[in-house]
């Protein structure tokens, strides 16, 4: 799945991942809009 202007979050996610920190992370939308994708990616 290809996303369009999600770079900033992709990168939040990707920081957030890297991170050595315990964190907790919501998201959250309207259903079939690619939490899930977003998050894999």
């Amino acid at each position: 799945m290809k996303f369009i202007n999600r770079e900033r979050e992709i990168g939040f996610l990707k920081k957030i991942h890297r991170d050595k920190q315990s964190q907790f992370i919501v998201i959250y939308g309207k259903r079939r809009v690619g939490k899930t994708e977003l998050v894999k990616q």
